[in-house]
């Protein structure tokens, strides 16, 4: 008669149940009921094969779990005592795509803004994106906590970097972790870097622009550039043909000697590329 009134316990281990998309999973609905005669089941429209039932357990194998918004009830009559127990199923999938938008050459000092796009991952809410520089320097990360679907979606994250000469030739990427721990696994994906290419040319260069010569003479010239970044090419052409040059220790100057044959006018020119930037200067080599 004591057992009649005496209630019972009723749960599903694992208490927080984790599936990725499309496997299978096992569940224990667990009671304290000592009816030999109780009845229990785990109900759900999941695909299910009922590993084993006995007193106190009962074990089922969730197959192929593709619903997104999967619940399980478990329900068991014990002594005429009716329970039920409702668990929700995280169904998860990891980052698919995590992909960096290409990134321009950049002068010192402009703001870019740096995009990374994530889809396929589930459920966002469990998404971590982080953007990181070089080894080590974390530009941003950013959470997902508002998110309540349980379906796949996609995010994106933005961050405005402003171009540092130190951030020349190194990396931009994507992390995207969907954290799942304590109760299931800890899934990382990483996008493709995208190298950043900084430079610093704000000035045109320096050339003298008028030089005056007589025929069979020879003058140096010279053409300059200021504290620009990466280091110049120099170009320097005398009506229309290269001019051998040397540099000088600091690679900000080039000089070449003229030393045209015949009188006239002749045109000079400097061409000066710092990363992507090209400038030019000209000047006129009047021969007498």
């Amino acid at each position: 008669a004591g057992q009649l009134g005496a209630s019972f316990k009723l749960w599903v281990e694992p208490t927080v149940p984790v599936v990725g998309h499309g496997d299978s999973l096992t569940l224990r609905l667990k009671t304290t009921c000592q009816d030999p005669r109780a009845v229990g089941n785990l109900e759900t429209p999941l695909r299910k094969r009922l590993v084993s039932s006995g007193l106190g357990e009962t074990v089922v194998e969730l197959l192929n779990v593709t619903e997104w918004n999967s619940s399980v009830l478990g329900y068991y009559s014990c002594f005429q005592e009716r329970k039920v127990v409702a668990t929700k199923l995280t169904v998860y999938r990891a980052p698919e795509v995590v992909v960096m938008e290409p990134v321009p050459a950049l002068a010192v000092g402009k703001s870019q803004e740096l995009r990374c796009r994530v889809a396929g991952a589930a459920p966002v809410r469990n998404l971590v994106v982080t953007l990181q520089l070089g080894d080590g320097e974390v530009l941003s990360t950013k959470t997902f906590p508002q998110h309540g679907q349980d379906e796949p979606e996609e995010v994106e994250v933005t961050h405005w970097l402003m171009a540092r000469r130190r951030d020349h030739g190194q990396n931009v990427t994507c992390q995207a972790l969907l954290d799942l721990a304590p109760h299931g696994p800890r899934l990382n994906a990483t996008s493709e870097p995208q190298m950043l290419t900084i430079y610093e040319f704000p000035e045109d260069p320096e050339l003298e622009p008028d030089i005056y010569l007589e025929v069979g003479a020879r003058v140096n010239a010279t053409c300059a550039v200021g504290d620009v970044f990466p280091a110049p090419t120099f170009k320097l052409t005398l009506a229309n043909q290269t001019l051998p040059f040397s540099t000088s220790q600091d690679g900000h100057r080039a000089t070449a000697e003229v030393a045209p044959n015949q009188p006239g006018d002749f045109g000079l020119v400097c061409s000066v590329s710092v990363g992507p930037v090209e400038r030019r200067k000209e000047a006129t080599v009047h021969v007498y």
